[in-house]
């Protein structure tokens, strides 16, 4: 936005840039090639993974963040934003380092992406099972499960990748 003259502020609840991947599933990786992932201005590098792995992301978010020189704001939550349309302005109620914040933009932008809020179906029976249930963006990870059944329900990246994980942790 810099480089177009529009003055933005990136908002993030983590404490670092690209903590948002940190945090997920340990096989998490992009599911795109490397190729069709780069960020402006800054290519990755040619040796660089086809499906890079979450981590390995996470760590190139944050530098990207630094060396861009993009206006971050890290343990900062929205609360709340309306219109005004008289004004012609947002009025963004956040939390910074737990103090709160109004912000007046012109624009508002919500970049939560597509797991930016846990999506747990409800099954009958759910309240009375005993095991385990989460949601991916909780999952710990295959050896957890060491020695158990399990199930996944999901059909997307995350449900394959953790399915796949959790096959390759049985002992044969």
């Amino acid at each position: 936005m810099r480089q177009l003259g529009i003055p933005a502020l990136v908002l993030d609840k983590y404490d670092r840039p690209g903590d948002q991947w940190r945090g997920r599933y340990k096989s998490l990786c992009l599911h795109d090639p490397v190729w069709y992932d780069h960020l402006p201005y800054l290519p990755f590098p040619e040796n660089w993974p086809v499906f890079a792995p979450k981590d390995k992301i996470g760590d190139w978010l944050e530098m990207y963040t630094r060396i861009m020189e993009v206006p971050y704001w890290s343990k900062t939550l929205c609360t709340s934003a309306s219109y005004d349309d008289a004004a012609g302005e947002w009025t963004v109620n956040v939390e910074r380092d737990g103090e709160p914040l109004v912000l007046r933009p012109k624009q508002l932008v919500m970049a939560t992406g597509m797991s930016g809020k846990a999506n747990i179906p409800n099954f009958p029976g759910m309240d009375r099972f005993e095991g385990d249930q989460h949601h991916s963006s909780a999952h710990p990870g295959p050896d957890a499960y060491a020695g158990k059944k399990a199930v996944v329900i999901g059909a997307n990246n995350s449900a394959h990748d953790i399915c796949g994980a959790l096959w390759r942790s049985v002992p044969m």
